[in-house]
């Protein structure tokens, strides 16, 4: 009799097929000890980017690059705005100083009694009416007038007092009639063009302010004359 055959729905297993399921057992267990050394399994988190292309940055705008940077922002957003500068508290050109009037160096000299202006100076060896009149910025005709007693000019002592000032008229006593006006005693060699020019005047001044002279050249020593003051 023949043995029964084995059922339909059976099969065994080849020597083939076995060793392929003994291989994929043996690499499971390796890599489960392999992820086992490294700390276990980690997965990546998900971001943009992260299938490992590199993203170009778009390049900034003109009107992204004038955007002010974190820093200059307040907290709330609104940006942080710099105070302008305060205008000057001066409008205008600036004025220069006034300078200080330089003081006269006659007022370094003792005053004549009674004649404001008028200077007195005692004559130094070596002086004469030129180095006086250059050194005290003087003209020769207002020491003249200023020194009637001094009859030669080219002679002069040392130790006599001499009278110095900015006007001719500032040792002549005023009119007491009216103002603008100065009296002159003639002295001996005086002429009436020579008194007008040591004053700056003209005989017609001196003329129109004398009518009792009748003859320009006919004055004394000792006559006073009127003499119009400056303008």
């Amino acid at each position: 009799m023949e043995a029964p055959n084995a059922p339909a729905g059976r099969r065994t297993l080849t020597p083939s097929v076995l060793l392929a399921a003994i291989f994929l057992v043996a690499c499971a267990v390796v890599s489960v000890g392999f992820v086992a050394a490294r700390g276990g399994l980690q997965l990546p988190l998900a971001s943009p980017g992260a299938s490992g292309v590199a993203l170009a940055r778009p390049a900034p705008t003109s009107a992204q690059a004038s955007v002010p940077p974190a820093s200059s922002v307040s907290p709330t957003g609104a940006p942080t705005l710099t105070p302008a500068p305060s205008p000057s508290a001066s409008v205008g050109p600036t004025e220069a100083p006034t300078p200080a009037a330089t003081r006269d160096p006659l007022t370094a000299l003792p005053g004549c009694p009674d004649h404001p202006g008028c200077y007195e100076y005692t004559i130094r060896r070596g002086d004469t009416f030129s180095t006086i009149s250059d050194h005290w910025l003087i003209s020769i005709l207002t020491l003249q007038a200023l020194n009637p007693q001094i009859t030669d000019p080219g002679t002069i002592v040392v130790g006599q007092v001499m009278f110095l000032g900015r006007s001719p008229f500032v040792r002549l006593e005023t009119c007491p009639d009216f103002a603008g006006c100065y009296r002159y005693v003639v002295i001996a060699g005086d002429r009436l063009s020579t008194i007008a020019g040591r004053f700056g005047l003209t005989t017609t001044a001196i003329l129109a302010v004398n009518p009792q002279i009748t003859d320009p050249n006919a004055i004394f020593s000792g006559e006073v004359l009127k003499l119009p003051g400056p303008a």
